[in-house]
């Protein structure tokens, strides 16, 4: 035995067997519970079976009512009368308005309803005239089986539905003839309405009516139903059986009834389960339709005990049969779980020790099976987990060494901004000690955007720039994106920029000074041709009045250029100041054009200016618009021969437009991006223009940066041989949008 049961324990496949034994368990149980569902809807099919012909039995019920009542109108209205005794035709009586004749006419026919079983229900007989007034209205009393009736008062008939057809002579698809749900008197009617001829003309009608709970009663008792319910078009309850305790429809019956289109052509109704009372009804909801419309909902039920009942003789037996085989099946899977389990439980204890840093924990099962051969693997894989575990520990203490040994400062921040590591280079620019624990984020780093003093007139490298400390860096950001293309961080370097910066300044401060040191002689030889030619030394020849003109051109020219280098260096240096006030566009562009007017009527060009009057005050620096219209102008005299320059402002909504435009040669596209740059200036052989006349390269570039401190942008529109449109853009002193922008490592932060 202990051999067949170690044979058997050295099987992995034989211990599965258990668990199938239990699968064939649970489908017994679901068998048994299926078993119950379909006899639960056996029984269901069962009830909705026959609520369906009760249903159908109601409806004929109501059809065939409806043509009992029809029939006993026409007996009515083509009775001929008794001549001998002084009684006219119910025509005649209804066209004379003989109330007593047409009482006596139809007084038989009325008393004959309780003789006549299809016409017994008919409760109330009406007759009114062509004005709608009625002359008969006999009614038996309610809950009193009597063959004595009471003539109500007369009163108007036209707030009765289909009466008002009957007086104008309508018809619809089937007829003259009208059925339909009335409340009259806070009564509530099936009536049925037909119309009184008298020598081919309509004289009155006559309305047949049964109340509804006579109704209902009847239509209960024909179709055999337990209880019979009328509703209207909203759900709530007309009349019933069962009395006040039938309520209004819930409303998702009601959403099926008007969404669902069978129940609407009645192929199909809507089941409810309600407990009226003690007791529990099935209730079916279909149309109650008459001459084909709809007047409200017809509800028949039939009581449900016999479905519980049965549900209920059959349920316990399925579940007591389900309950014993559930225990032998729990008693049976603990056993065997347990069994098979146990080494399973020790090898997942052993994982989570390993997994928590205790590696020197190994399996220990000791079975010949599969379990067996997984705690072997599983301790080779811990063995070879603890080589790759000291290699990557190798290769990050060798990274890091490589990091700290960068001489850069690196930042590493999550998505979140958090930093994550340090090297030493950063932690000398911050002032930290090693052992002092790192900023929290990346905004914690106290890096303060370099405004003063910033080196390369405006290009990425000086944005880049920061103060931290007493260090100047350059920082520069990238994202962290791994092999599955999803970013986890960012990497930011501070390059120490501080010597760099010192010797940017440096040079600055020099071109600076020797420009202000040229400027003086360079006025003196100007202010001295100029004396010159206008005669002031006595009078000169032609040639020599050229030779000092060429002086003075030059000089001026020189000037010019060193006022630009001046410019750039006082950018560079941050000394340069903005100073934002509403300025009215015309009063800089006319001080520009003033200073630059002679030089273009020199060349034989035309100056159009065109600023509107009524152009709104834009927010700006006054001298600095003019140094920009100033550069522009000078820029388009040097590289124009012939034709004009004009100058114009154009309304854009929230800010203004100022354009210099020019009838030269035009600008390439490559190059119009690159003009705006230091240094960057057209082909003069190109473009045909001598040397004399080209700059060397600054106005654009310093134009650009006074316009963009200034909250605006420049650019230029040139097709080459059609001249170019030199623009830049201000905004209205009225306008409170503010053109700063975010800086460039907010989106690491």
């Amino acid at each position: 035995m202990k051999k067949l049961w170690k044979w058997f324990n050295s099987q992995l496949r034989y211990q599965i067997v258990m668990p199938f034994l239990i699968l064939t368990t649970v489908v017994t149980v679901v068998g048994g519970l299926l078993v119950l569902y379909f006899l639960a809807q056996s029984l269901n099919e069962r009830i909705d079976n026959q609520l369906a012909t009760i249903t159908r039995a109601a409806n004929d019920a109501v059809v065939t009512q409806e043509d009992a009542n029809l029939q006993f109108l026409r007996q009515i209205a083509f009775s001929p009368g008794i001549p001998e005794s002084n009684i006219p035709s119910t025509g005649q009586a209804l066209a004379r308005n003989d109330r007593q004749g047409f009482a006596a006419s139809i007084d038989p026919y009325f008393r004959l309803t309780r003789t006549q079983a299809n016409i017994r229900s008919i409760d109330r007989l009406i007759a009114f005239n062509q004005s709608g007034q009625t002359i008969v209205d006999f009614e038996y009393p309610s809950g009193v089986i009597t063959n004595n009736y009471v003539a109500n008062e007369s009163f108007d008939a036209r707030a009765i539905p289909f009466v008002d057809y009957i007086l104008s002579g309508e018809d619809d698809e089937i007829g003259d003839k009208f059925a339909g749900i009335a409340t009259i008197s806070d009564v509530n009617y099936f009536i049925t309405v037909a119309p009184v001829y008298y020598n081919d003309e309509i004289v009155g009608g006559l309305i047949a009516a049964m109340r509804l709970d006579s109704l209902l009663v009847m239509l209960r008792d024909r179709s055999q139903a337990g209880a019979m319910s009328i509703h209207d078009q909203t759900g709530a309850v007309l009349n019933s059986t069962l009395g006040d305790e039938v309520g209004t429809i819930k409303a998702e019956v009601m959403q099926d009834f008007w969404t669902h289109p069978d129940v609407q052509s009645g192929r199909k109704p809507v089941y409810d389960i309600e407990k009226v009372g003690q007791r529990e009804f099935k209730f079916s909801y279909v149309p109650l339709t008459i001459r084909n419309d709809s007047f409200g909902i017809l509800a028949p039920a039939v009581i449900n005990d016999f479905a519980l009942s049965a549900w209920e003789s059959t349920f316990w037996p399925v579940v007591f049969t389900v309950v014993l085989f559930s225990c032998v099946i729990i008693v049976v899977g603990i056993s065997t779980a347990n069994f098979i389990t146990r080494p399973l439980e020790h090898l997942v204890q052993t994982a989570k020790d390993v997994a928590s840093g205790k590696l020197d924990r190994r399996a220990s099962v000791k079975v010949d099976n599969e379990i067996g051969q997984l705690a072997t693997s599983f301790n080779t894989m811990t063995e070879y987990l603890i080589q790759l575990y000291d290699q990557v520990q190798a290769e990050a203490v060798q990274r890091a060494a490589i990091v700290d040994s960068i001489t850069d400062g690196i930042v590493v921040v999550d998505d979140q901004g958090v930093v994550q590591l340090i090297n030493r280079a950063t932690r000398h620019l911050m002032g930290l000690a090693d052992d002092a624990p790192p900023p929290r984020k990346l905004s914690d780093i106290p890096m303060e955007k370099l405004v003063e003093g910033v080196p390369g007139f405006g290009t990425q490298r000086a944005q880049d720039l920061y103060n931290l400390g007493e260090y100047i860096v350059r920082a520069s950001i990238a994202p962290v994106v791994g092999s599955d293309n999803v970013r986890s961080g960012y990497v930011c370097v501070l390059q120490d920029m501080t010597a760099e910066v010192a010797v940017d300044r440096a040079k600055t401060n020099f071109i600076g000074t020797i420009s202000h040191e040229l400027k003086t002689p360079l006025t003196v030889i100007g202010g001295n041709a100029d004396l010159l030619l206008r005669g002031l030394a006595g009078k000169l020849e032609d040639d020599q009045a050229s030779f000092v003109e060429t002086i003075r051109l030059n000089a001026n020219n020189m000037a010019s250029l060193l006022q630009n280098v001046i410019l750039v260096a006082d950018l560079d240096a941050g000394v340069t100041t903005i100073d934002l006030a509403p300025v009215e566009l015309m009063r800089p562009v006319d001080e520009a054009r003033w200073r630059v007017q002679s030089q273009i009527k020199a060349k034989g060009l035309a100056l159009n200016i065109q600023i509107p009057s009524e152009l709104a005050p834009v927010l700006a620096d006054f001298d600095h618009v003019r140094q920009v219209v100033s550069q522009l102008l000078d820029n388009a005299r040097r590289y124009t021969s012939a034709g004009s320059i004009t100058v114009r402002a154009l309304d854009q909504g929230d800010h203004v437009r100022v354009e210099v435009e020019d009838t030269g040669r035009g600008v390439a596209p490559d190059m119009q991006e690159q003009i705006f740059h230091r240094f960057i200036r057209g082909d003069g052989a190109s473009e045909g223009i001598n040397s004399a006349e080209r700059g060397i390269g600054l106005g654009l570039a310093i134009s650009k940066q006074l316009v963009e401190r200034q909250g605006g942008t420049i650019g230029v529109e040139s097709t080459p041989g059609q001249g170019s449109t030199f623009y830049f853009t201000l905004r209205y002193a009225n306008d409170p949008s503010s053109p700063e922008k975010a800086p460039s490592l907010a989106a690491a932060d």
